[in-house]
Formats: structure tokens, C-alpha cells, sequence
């Protein structure tokens, strides 16, 4: 898709699609959750990133974490509606549905499910004090950087391509640092990416069966 033209039909129905199955997982892995159904594969995986630990990929997980925080991201939020804000504030909305849509859902399913963090190992870093489900750095990493992908890509093309090639690793290594670092469930960073995939697909069906763009 790209963001500077209208939305077609086809597109409609995919991203209607998309929202569609991602909300049936969510509610599906919320339930699961909840019950203890995927604890075994939850505790596994963790065994799994702790089997790699090494001092170097302490430090690079340690570090590219901060990437998902807020304190890094509001600010990256305000300088690109500012640089990239359009006369019909089509960024705007776009960025304000689809960033803070994922980020408060996120925070409330956090309290209403209000799930330990992992105790298996020791944290690698500090273990934060709100609850483990939904992950928000991976909530506001995959949001983030969907959103911005959706704004900024204009179609094939060397420089698109490495464009999408950086944001997907910077979310993908936010993401894993979440499991690497012990303070984040498998199933809470799967609920993080389907939270933001919900707002990007909310985001885009608002804003753009306006008719603008």
C-alpha cells in the first residue's frame, strides 16, 4: 500500500481481514493465558534464550531495548508529525490512532490480567514493577515502526528496501531483547504484536476511507 494514494477495495478487505484474525487471536491467547494453557511453551522458550546467554548479547539486548520505551519514543513521535505532518493532518491521525490506541489497550489488558513476570532465571537487566501481558516495549516498537513504514513507503525501490529492512530489525531486535533479557513471556510479546497490528490495520481503515491521501 502506499500511503499517498487512496485506498482501494482490495485493500479494504485485507486489512478488514487482518484486523478481523487478529483480534480472534488475541482474545485466543488472552484465554489461553489466562488458563495456563501455554505455560509449558512459554517456560520452554525461555530456556531456549537462556541457553545463549553471552556477556555480548547482554550488553547489545540491554541496549536495544530502550528502543521500545516510551521515554525514546514520544519524542521520536513528536519530531516526525512535526517533519512529515501533512496540511490535512492525515500523519497526525494516522499516528495518533494507530500509536495510542495500541498503547493504552496495552496498558489496560496489563491491569485487568495483571500477570507476574518470568521467574525462571535471574533478569539480565531491572525487572519492571507494571504486569507482564501484554508487552508494551513490544506494543510501541512494532506500532511504531509499522506506522512509520506505512507513511514513508512510496513502493519498490533500493532505498524502500532498506528502509524496511531497518525498521523490521529494530523491531525484531526490541522484540527479542523483551525474551532474552527474561522480563517478558513468549505469549506477552505475541500479545504485544497482534495489539499493534490491530491499531495499524484501525489506523489505516479511519484514516484513509476518508478519502484522503
Amino acid at each position: 500500500m502506499n500511503f499517498h494514494e487512496k485506498i482501494t477495495p482490495d485493500e479494504r478487505f485485507l486489512l478488514s481481514a487482518v484486523l478481523i484474525l487478529s483480534l480472534f487471536a488475541l482474545a485466543a491467547l488472552t484465554v489461553s493465558v489466562r488458563s495456563g494453557y501455554l505455560a509449558h511453551l512459554d517456560h520452554s522458550l525461555l530456556s531456549g534464550f537462556h541457553k545463549i546467554k553471552t556477556p555480548l548479547l547482554d550488553h547489545f539486548f540491554s541496549s536495544v531495548t530502550w528502543l521500545g520505551s516510551l521515554w525514546v519514543l514520544l519524542p521520536l513521535y513528536l519530531v516526525l508529525v512535526l517533519f512529515l505532518s501533512h496540511q490535512d493532518g492525515t500523519v497526525e491521525r494516522l499516528m495518533g490512532i494507530g500509536f495510542f490506541g495500541a498503547i493504552i489497550t496495552t496498558y489496560t489488558i496489563k491491569f485487568m490480567m495483571e500477570r507476574k513476570r518470568p521467574h525462571f532465571y535471574g533478569v539480565i537487566s531491572e525487572l519492571p514493577l507494571d504486569p507482564a501481558f501484554p508487552s508494551a516495549h513490544t506494543t510501541q516498537i512494532i506500532a511504531f515502526t509499522l506506522l512509520l513504514w506505512i507513511i514513508l513507503y512510496t513502493g519498490p525501490g533500493v532505498m524502500n528496501i532498506v528502509m524496511t529492512v531497518a525498521l523490521a530489525a529494530i523491531a525484531a531486535s526490541v522484540v527479542l531483547s523483551r525474551m532474552y533479557l527474561q522480563v517478558h513471556y513468549p505469549t506477552d510479546v505475541a500479545a504485544g504484536a497482534l495489539i499493534a497490528i490491530i491499531w495499524a490495520s484501525i489506523a489505516i481503515l479511519t484514516v484513509k476511507s476518508g478519502g484522503t491521501g
